[in-house]
C-alpha cells in the first residue's frame, strides 16, 4: 500500500548497506503497523490468533477494528510511560511513599502479563546531583545553617538574605530562578530530602518494576527507552517533558519533543509511576498541552499504579 512505500535504494549500494537501510525503514515504518495489527488480532481472535494473523497477512481477512486507509500509519500499538519508578520514592528510600510498593507490583505485573500487547516502554529517571537547587546543600542562612527538608524558599527570602546560596556566585542565578517560579504561578521552591542522586542506590529502578521491564524486554526483544531528567543543578524538573525553568544553553531543560513524538505514534499511552502529586502530575499536564485535544482519550492514567507524596494528596487529585 502507499503508506508502506519505501524510497528507492541507491544503485550500487553494497549489500550490507542496503540491508541496514532497509532494516531502518522497517523499524520506523513497518514495525508500528505490525504492532497495531498484532494488538487487534489478539483482541478479536484470542482463540486462534496465529491462524487469523496468517489470513490477514495473506489478504483473506481483516480485523473488524482495522483502521481506515486514511489513518496515520505510524499510530499503532500501546506504549507505557512509567515515570520515576525509583527506589528513593519507595519504602526504604529518602522520599518514600508507602503505597508506592503496591503500585510497583502492579506495574511489574502489567509488563509481564501483557508484554505482547505493549509495543514500547518509556521509563523516566529523576537524576540529580547532591548540589542541586532543590537540595539543602545548595542553601544556607546568615549563620551558615542549611534549611530543613520541605522548607519553602520564596523570592522574598532570597532578596532579603533569609536564604542564600552557599556559593555566593550562584546568588543572581538563584534569584532569577525563584522569580521565574513565582511568575509562572505553579509553586514556590521546595527543599526536598536528597533523592535520586546519580550513582546512588536510590537512583535505581525499584525491583518489582525492574523485573517487569526485564520480562517485557525478553518477550519483545526490544530495548526500554530510558529518559533521564533533572541533571541540571539550577532548575527543577518535575515534568519528564521540560524543566520548570529552562536553562539557557542546556537543551535537556527544554521541551522533549522527541518523547512526545514517540508517544503520539501509539494508539494508546498508559501512564504510571511516582509521584502522582508531582512528577506524574506535571508530566501529564505538559503532555496534554502538546497533544491534540481531540486525541486526548488516547492517554490513560493508571490510578492504581501511582501515589501522591504524603501531604500533597490534593495536588495529585487535582
Amino acid at each position: 500500500p502507499p503508506c508502506c512505500s519505501a524510497p528507492a535504494l541507491p544503485v550500487g549500494m553494497e549489500a550490507p548497506a542496503r540491508r541496514a537501510e532497509l532494516q531502518r525503514y522497517a523499524d520506523a515504518r513497518v514495525r508500528p503497523l505490525l504492532d497495531g495489527l498484532l494488538t487487534r488480532v489478539l483482541a478479536e481472535r484470542p482463540d486462534d490468533p496465529r491462524a487469523f494473523l496468517l489470513r490477514c497477512l495473506q489478504g483473506e481477512e481483516a480485523p473488524a477494528s482495522a483502521a481506515p486507509a486514511s489513518a496515520s500509519p505510524q499510530r499503532a500499538g500501546t506504549a507505557v510511560l512509567c515515570i520515576d519508578p525509583q527506589q528513593d520514592f519507595h519504602p526504604g528510600g529518602s522520599l518514600a511513599i508507602e503505597t508506592a510498593a503496591a503500585d510497583a507490583e502492579r506495574v511489574g505485573q502489567l509488563l509481564r502479563d501483557h508484554a505482547a500487547a505493549i509495543a514500547a516502554v518509556h521509563v523516566t529517571l529523576d537524576s540529580h546531583q547532591r548540589m542541586h537547587i532543590a537540595h539543602s546543600l545548595f542553601w544556607q542562612d546568615a549563620e551558615g545553617a542549611a534549611p530543613a527538608p520541605f522548607t519553602l524558599i520564596s523570592r522574598a527570602d532570597v532578596e532579603s538574605g533569609r536564604w542564600r546560596p552557599a556559593r555566593p556566585e550562584h546568588h543572581e542565578r538563584a534569584l532569577r530562578y525563584v522569580k521565574a517560579l513565582e511568575t509562572s504561578g505553579r509553586f514556590q521552591l521546595c527543599v526536598w530530602p536528597e533523592h535520586c542522586v546519580i550513582g546512588s542506590p536510590g537512583h535505581n529502578v525499584t525491583q518489582p518494576v525492574l523485573d517487569g521491564l526485564r520480562a517485557w524486554t525478553e518477550s519483545r526483544r526490544e530495548a526500554v527507552d530510558y529518559v533521564l531528567k533533572g541533571q541540571n543543578c539550577f532548575t527543577e524538573m518535575y515534568s519528564a517533558l521540560r524543566a520548570e525553568v529552562e536553562v539557557e544553553g542546556d537543551e535537556a531543560t527544554g521541551l522533549n519533543r522527541e518523547l512526545i513524538e514517540k508517544l503520539s505514534a501509539r494508539e494508546r499511552v498508559l501512564v504510571c509511576g511516582q509521584a502522582q502529586s508531582h512528577c506524574v502530575n506535571f508530566t501529564v499536564r505538559d503532555l496534554v498541552e502538546h497533544w491534540p485535544e481531540s486525541e486526548r482519550h488516547r492517554i490513560w492514567l493508571l490510578e492504581d499504579a501511582m501515589s501522591s507524596v504524603p501531604g500533597f494528596e490534593a495536588e495529585g487529585d487535582a
